[in-house]
């Protein structure tokens, strides 16, 4: 386990206690609910959306909201170009990086899904000069490179899906995700798509780096978003934040794997992530609503 100052606020988390208990809220959800009852919602849900246009699931809805700032049917209330998605870089965000890092700017961060509001500049202009910003939205990585090009000589900025990184496997020291795993969350397929981002963060990600979620974890992270850092092809020492004010901050160390045990694991997450793709998925819609309220 790499050793790091925490701020006192972080508590350690134990990844088999968030995978046994996730499988049984997942029972509990099944005989509740019912697998075709919680089927047809899903599918009605999406039916309704598409019905209204681009929504929050679709590549081209991103593109279209950063380039036009239209938001669609989904009129949140988030400043794309302000503070962005659940909380500034000043305060528990900002000291939790200092503190992964030791106060060491020299190290390699990957801001992921960084769209076009203020994270990247704040953590530069915090002296983390050695840092790479992307996007899955052209457009968004095209405005930023040329508003940032003056105060931000250094940056690196890259048009990239965080579910086939373009980056070279151990390569970087600190990932930042301020709410790209919740945008995933409300894919078609949503767990699918989480396993495979967290297995491509994991794979890009130095042993004994740093993957720094932040989520609104549904108001409780340890069903909603442990059993997700914790599926069998990871190697991740875990530690959370309590709630910050409704979002956390998950601290996630990659710890040494052997190849072979990580494809097995892999395996089972990816069945894992197709059963769980089966269930509704209309809580995560709500509560990604009520962030951008």
């Amino acid at each position: 386990e790499k050793n790091w100052p925490r701020p006192a606020a972080l508590a350690c988390l134990s990844p088999a206690m968030g995978w046994a208990r996730h499988r049984v809220v997942r029972g509990l959800l099944a005989v509740l609910l019912g697998p075709a009852f919680v089927r047809l919602g899903r599918m009605a849900r999406f039916s309704g959306e598409k019905e209204r246009g681009l929504t929050y699931q679709d590549e081209e809805y991103w593109e279209q909201r950063y380039k036009t700032g239209d938001k669609g049917a989904r009129q949140d209330k988030i400043d794309d170009r302000g503070q962005g998605w659940l909380c500034p870089y000043e305060g528990p965000l900002q000291e939790t990086l200092h503190a992964v890092t030791a106060n060491d700017r020299s190290k390699l961060i990957l801001n992921i899904g960084c769209g076009l509001d203020r994270l990247s500049p704040d953590i530069y202009a915090d002296g983390y000069t050695n840092l790479l910003s992307t996007d899955i939205s052209p457009h968004a990585v095209e405005e930023m490179q040329r508003v940032t090009k003056e105060e931000m000589p250094s940056a690196r900025w890259m048009v990239d899906d965080i579910m086939q990184m373009g980056l070279d496997s151990e390569s970087v020291d600190v990932i930042v995700d301020k709410g790209t795993l919740d945008a995933l969350l409300i894919q078609q397929g949503p767990f699918s798509c989480a396993a495979k981002a967290l297995y491509e963060i994991q794979r890009v990600l130095k042993v004994g780096g740093i993957y720094l979620l932040v989520t609104h974890g549904r108001g409780d992270p340890e069903t909603w978003r442990l059993p997700l850092l914790s599926m069998p092809h990871l190697s991740f020492n875990l530690a959370k934040t309590p709630d910050m004010g409704g979002y956390y901050i998950f601290v996630c160390t990659k710890l040494p794997q052997e190849e072979a045990k990580a494809q097995a694991g892999w395996e089972e997450a990816q069945r894992w992530a197709r059963q769980r793709d089966e269930e509704d998925q209309e809580v995560e819609f709500a509560a990604i609503d009520e962030v951008g309220q």
